[in-house]
Order: structure tokens, then sequence, then C-alpha cells
């Protein structure tokens, strides 16, 4: 096991890092004063990810197989461990992304017990031919809700926009038609491929000492035996810059309209320091044109085309990147032509130094505070292992991204030839 000790000494933060025989990478940090522990276990395994090897030749997974799988993962010999974690007051959770999935848990007590519920859910799967097909039928029903979910159809219907290979267009969940070839057999070779050590992080905040969490992964670890690790991730197929189509609308039972402004980014093709720089530059140019201070987002307000629903945000990764901004309002058609005027301009003129400063400080502020809470400390060290990063890269690079740099990235972003409008009108 190789050990290393991060010290951010702006934050005066201490994070251990260990790396495992197995290749488990963990980031546990020691919070004395906290009175509740968090730990998650990620691994690199999500929906873009089709094939189970190489591109060209690796063997297809159907959509919605990540998805599928993290829905089996709760299943023991026993019962749910959702059950086991709410008996011992643990609040338990699992999520997939287009690039991992994340498995887990926060409480006040029983830490050592949880975290050891922690490990056998992610490492050990317990799966029968007849809790396969039940589990289709379970995720059919979850599928026909999220059909009816108007923020969730325009979102995904901006991404068919954007993109027409890349499969970030794809549901997540994937359709009843995908997953109903989703076999036990299949999910085992998945499971044995993507759930290896060396593709995992754990992350852990709590207030036991550092050797105490080392001691339970360890222990968990020797008790199992892993096959060979899993490659790079399989090439993404070749995108055009412009997007795919420049419009999308549906029809929905909803009482309001919904306008969504879908912007095709050129993928960074890189991890590290790279990507973060970029997701970095992209928040801060949303911020100051789209947050509630954003001289765009004042503008739309005071003119009653946009209310409190209304956001923005920036999603990356080295294979693909997207802007994303829009919510309801009672007039779309005037609310886009306003967007189109107010965009042209702000790629004209760009960002004023005043607001770059203060947006920048802004984001400074919101890293610092994340250290105040286990959940947001566990997430920021997942995502940076993930990125490939350290949490002083990104004070370190906050710090140097400039105002020049944030308006090439609003005339990158808001380049016409990449945007797509999208609306949810009521039934």
């Amino acid at each position: 096991m190789t050990t290393e000790i991060l010290h951010d000494a702006t934050l005066d933060e201490v994070v251990h890092r260990h790396v495992f025989p197995s290749g488990l990478t963990a980031y546990v940090v020691h919070k004395p004063e906290f009175t509740r522990s968090y730990a998650t276990i990620g691994t690199r395994y999500g929906s873009v990810d089709t094939r189970l090897g190489p591109r060209r030749s690796g063997k297809p997974i159907p959509d919605g197989t990540a998805h599928f799988l993290e829905h089996k993962m709760f299943e023991t010999p026993d019962g749910d461990a959702f059950d086991a974690f709410a008996a011992r007051g643990a609040s338990a959770n699992a999520y997939t992304s287009f690039t991992n999935t994340q498995y887990l848990f926060g409480t006040s007590d029983a830490y050592t017990d949880n975290l050891t519920t922690l490990f056998e859910l992610v490492y050990d799967l317990h799966l029968s031919p007849e809790n396969v097909e039940k589990e289709k039928g379970i995720i059919g029903q979850e599928i026909a809700m999220y059909d009816d979910d108007p923020d969730w159809r325009i979102y995904f219907g901006a991404l068919q926009c954007l993109y027409a290979k890349h499969p970030v267009r794809i549901d997540i969940a994937g359709t009843a038609e995908t997953i109903a070839p989703i076999t036990m057999e299949l999910l085992q070779e998945v499971h044995r491929t993507y759930y290896h050590p060396r593709n995992m992080i754990l992350a852990a905040v709590s207030p036991e000492p550092v050797e105490h969490t080392l001691a339970v992964a360890e222990e968990q670890l020797g008790k199992r035996r892993f096959g060979r690790a899993p490659g790079p991730r399989p090439q993404a197929p070749r995108e055009s810059r412009r997007a795919h189509q420049r419009e999308w609308s549906l029809r929905l039972p909803v009482s309001r309209p919904r306008l969504l402004l879908a912007c095709k980014d050129s993928a960074p093709g890189r991890g590290g320091k790279t990507l973060l720089r970029r997701e970095i530059a992209s928040a801060i140019a949303l911020d100051c044109l789209f947050g509630n201070s954003g001289s765009i987002y004042l503008a739309l307000y005071e003119a009653g085309l946009i209310d409190e629903s209304f956001s923005a945000g920036y999603t990356a990764d080295p294979t693909f990147a997207f802007g994303l901004l829009g919510g309801e309002s009672d007039n779309v058609g005037r609310l886009r032509k306003e967007l189109d005027r107010q965009l042209a301009r702000a790629r004209r003129d760009g960002v004023d130094r005043a607001a770059f400063e203060r947006m920048r400080n802004k984001e400074l502020g919101g890293f610092a505070r994340a250290f105040n809470s286990p959940q947001a400390i566990a997430h920021v060290l997942t995502a940076n292992y993930l990125r490939g990063t350290t949490i002083q890269d990104y004070r370190e690079l906050l710090l140097k991204v400039t105002r020049e740099e944030v308006n090439r990235r609003v005339r990158e972003i808001f380049d016409p030839a990449v945007r797509s409008y999208c609306t949810v009108e009521p039934r």
C-alpha cells in the first residue's frame, strides 16, 4: 500500500491518498470536529461505456446496462442493502451518470459496519435469472415515469440535438427495448470488468482516524480476488463541431412552456488540468452571464421572460462537452429572440472585469465552503480523482484563469453554429 499526504496550506486541509495492492485508490479525510461520516465508492463506468473492450472489436453492451447494474448491486442474500443501512441510522444512495457510477452513505453512528456494507455491496454481486427479469419490469416503470418528466425529456432532447453518434445522447436508463436483452451473465461480465478496484475510488470523510478507515478497506479488499483490470475507455465516435440539429419540440401535459438552449462545445480531448481549466473558465463565463447577478439573467428577468426556474450549467468530459441554459417561460418565442440578441452582444463585448473578478471569487469561496461538509468533501475528492487532478490544482488554476480566457469561452460556447433550441409546450 502506497501512501501520500496532500496538504492544502490555504484551506488548511489534509487529504490522505492511499493506493492498495489491489489497485483501489482511497482519499481519506480525518475531521474530528464533525459528528457525521460520509463515504462513497465510485467506478469509471457509466452510460457512455457501450462496449466491453476496444471500440471496434469489443462486445456491445445494451444501452441502460450501467444503470441496470446499479439497481442490482443492492441485492443481498438477506434482502436489500438499503435496509441494512437504514437499520443503523444511515442514509444510502447510488446514481449512474454518463461516465461513472457512485455508491454512498452518510451516518452519525456505526461507521465501521456501514463502510463494511458499502464494500460488500459493490464487490459482491448476488444475481439470479429470476431477479434480473423482475428488475426489467421495475426499471421499465421508472423509464415510463421519466417519459412524463418534462425536464428529463427536454434534457435528452437537447443532447440528441447536439450529438449524432456519441452515446451521451442516449438516456442513461436506456429504454424498455434496450434493457430487454440484459442477462445475468452479461451483468456478471460487466461487473468483473468495470468493478475492478483499479477502476474505482473510495472517498471517506469521518471523525474516525484515517488508519481505521484504511484498515476496514484493507480487510475487505483482502477477502476478495480480482481479475484483470479494464483497459483504457474505448474511443468515442467522431462528431461534427456543429450541432446535429437546430430544433426540437415536444408537447406534454405541463402548465407552462419550457425553453432550453443547448450549446455543443468542442471535446477537450484530455482530462487532468486541461479539462479542469476548461471547466473553471466555462463556469465563470456562465455565472457572469446567467448567474443570479449575471448581466443576461437580470435583463431577461426584468423583462418578465424568465423566473427562478431559469438556470445554466456546463458539463465536460474528454470526449464531449456542452452547455445548457433555460427554464419555464410564458413566452418562449420572445425569450428565444432576446437570448439571441443578448448572446450576440456578449460574444462581441465579453464580460466586464468587475463581473469576472466577482465570479472568480465566488468560485473560490464555494470551493472553500465545500470543506465544511463531509458529503461535499467526498464528492470534490471523487470528481478530482476521476478527472485526474488534485484539490491543489483547482485553486491554482482558478487563480490563473484570465478574463480573456473567459471571453474566449463565451465566444466558443455560444457560437450560433453549435446552438440548438428545445421546447416543451403544453399539450
